[in-house]
């Protein structure tokens, strides 16, 4: 497989910045060009296919997303020093939503107006299990930001009917003299252990080689169901609520799992896609800070180009080429941020179809020793 030709310049090591305002200059980042009434208009004439519009409304959007970045980044760095502070191991990324999942909102919702969508800008903090997570939750609610605080979402003592489980911190951003520009633009920061993870994973990978649609609400019974069940026995793993819906008692819940496991041949076909995309051509390391992922299932290819902190404008403008381009296919890509290849392949498996983790407590609850 043919990697694209990585942009390549001198890395930044995100694990070395300490104060935000120290290391990330504003200046460097895009600000909002269009007032949050405008924004709206440009969600309405996406939505509504007008055609003499929606052109303009593409440009408005890109140019509103990519103004997350900044506040994005500094909600981010203070994310990554707490969650390392209960786990010294926790993973840590960012990642602007990709256009195709905000064209997707803007037509599932008819009344939602585009500038409050919470999730643009979104961080994200891995920590090993439930104990860590309740620590860092802890920190959250007893040590407030100076950024107005949105609410928190407990997807772990109330889960999804579709099994997700996590805490969503919202935040909307308030900056100082300098950084007024960037002012109440809204930053989603997801909490998980990595079981948790692990299922998002799942569901993510599934989506992107059967093209289920499930993480939008889409997809057949049969797996709509079995992941339900699936945020069930994690949720018995780690001693927490269940999913709505789903059986109280465990060996119900074990024959129901396994019979929907055999019938969609859930493992076999986790691992065949995981053996598909093992070879990863491009950067094998490095401090490179973005990495725009595309990757084409139909193919079974993943390209990854890098691009460094002072490239980030760049790196914009190539995310915007190839979601354009890719529009309307099976192919998705994702603009991230991580200081190496290792870490993003742990933050974001799916992106590699690395659904290990799930596998094996599938394996175990099932009793096969996985």
């Amino acid at each position: 497989m043919n990697a694209l030709t990585p942009i390549r310049g001198r890395g930044v090591d995100v694990d070395r910045w300490i104060d935000p305002d120290e290391w990330c200059d504003p200046m460097s980042y895009e600000e909002l060009k269009y007032t949050f009434n405008q924004i709206d208009k440009a969600g309405d004439y996406i939505r509504n296919n007008d055609v003499a519009n929606v052109s303009d409304a593409f440009d408005i959007v890109f140019n509103w997303r990519n103004a997350h970045r900044y506040p994005l980044h500094i909600l981010y760095v203070t994310m990554k020093q707490r969650a390392k502070k209960v786990d010294p191991r926790a993973l840590a990324a960012q990642r602007m939503k990709r256009f195709e999942s905000i064209l997707r909102k803007i037509y599932r919702n008819n009344t939602m107006q585009l500038s409050q969508m919470q999730d643009v800008g979104g961080c994200r903090a891995i920590v090993h299990g439930q104990k860590q997570l309740v620590e860092l939750v802890k920190i959250y609610r007893s040590s407030p930001l100076r950024h107005d605080f949105q609410g928190i979402k407990d997807y772990i003592s109330s889960p999804k009917a579709d099994g997700y489980r996590s805490v969503h911190v919202m935040y909307r951003f308030v900056g100082n003299a300098s950084t007024c520009a960037w002012n109440k633009l809204r930053v989603e920061i997801q909490l998980r252990t990595k079981l948790q993870h692990s299922w998002a994973t799942a569901v993510e990978t599934v989506d992107t080689f059967t093209d289920e649609g499930l993480k939008f609400g889409g997809g057949s019974s049969d797996w709509k169901r079995f992941f339900q069940l699936m945020g069930s026995v994690h949720a018995h793993l780690e001693g927490t609520s269940f999913v709505p819906n789903t059986p109280s008692d465990i060996e119900q819940l074990r024959s129901a799992v396994r019979e929907l496991e055999k019938k969609l041949n859930v493992i076999n076909l986790l691992n065949s896609w995981a053996h598909l995309t093992k070879e990863i051509q491009g950067t094998k390391g490095g401090k490179d800070y973005w990495y725009l992922i595309e990757i084409r299932p139909v193919k079974r290819e993943i390209y990854i180009q890098t691009f460094s902190a002072n490239k980030t404008d760049d790196a914009n403008m190539k995310y915007k080429d190839v979601e354009l381009k890719n529009k309307g296919t099976t192919n998705n890509a994702a603009l991230v941020s991580v200081n190496s290849l290792s870490n993003l392949q742990k933050t974001y498996p799916n992106y590699f179809a690395d659904t290990e983790m799930f596998t094996s407590s599938l394996g175990h609850f099932l009793g096969r020793g996985q």
